[in-house]
């Protein structure tokens, strides 16, 4: 029997999170997607936002007064928020770590507080830096070679923590090259699998 949840999709108007929200509409979850637009388009979500389990909040997640009460009765929470890209990175490492790092932990004591049943955080295989074994295996060496990789491998880290010491169900994905319709084709880095 199938049970309907109560979900929050950060970073939910953006590539992955679109699909993400699209697909949890479709098994007839409640989604509610926190975004501050940086990365995300409002047009991703062309396809979902007439319906009613829908919730759209424009919200930067590293404002954690802003955002606690939207986690109120939340059964799962999927973090996908952050800020994305290599170069970027490089010029602007302390936007990145408000975002990844900070917003991730906004996040995490949101859902604790709320009590959720799942958080699933989405980590980078770019944490791995250039890898010695292709395909690389989850035990291989952590070597972050540039912001980005440092502050979702950060991130990860304290979803992980915050599992351990407050006993909340996370599971941590470490994508890589993720690509498909609505990836974007324009950018320093991401862009490549798009274009393609």
């Amino acid at each position: 029997m199938h049970l309907e949840k109560k979900c929050v999709v950060t970073g939910g108007a953006g590539f992955i999170g679109s699909h993400l929200t699209d697909r949890l509409l479709a098994e007839g979850h409640t989604v509610t997607v926190l975004d501050n637009l940086s990365n995300g388009r409002l047009l991703n979500l062309k396809a979902a936002y007439d319906s009613l389990r829908l919730t759209f909040v424009q919200v930067d997640a590293a404002d954690h007064e802003a955002i606690k009460r939207v986690f109120e009765g939340v059964d799962w929470v999927f973090h996908l928020a952050a800020l994305a890209d290599i170069v970027p990175s490089i010029q602007r490492p302390l936007e990145y770590y408000r975002s990844n790092v900070d917003g991730t932990a906004s996040v995490l004591e949101a859902a604790r507080l709320a009590g959720v049943k799942r958080f699933v955080y989405t980590a980078s295989g770019s944490c791995y830096g250039i890898p010695d074994q292709f395909p690389t295996p989850e035990s291989a060496d952590i070597r972050p070679e540039y912001p980005y990789a440092l502050t979702k491998y950060l991130g990860e880290q304290t979803a992980l923590h915050w599992g351990k010491v407050y006993r909340m169900p996370v599971v941590s994905l470490r994508l890589g090259n993720v690509y498909g319709p609505r990836s974007r084709t324009s950018g320093t880095y991401g862009a490549v699998f798009g274009v393609f």
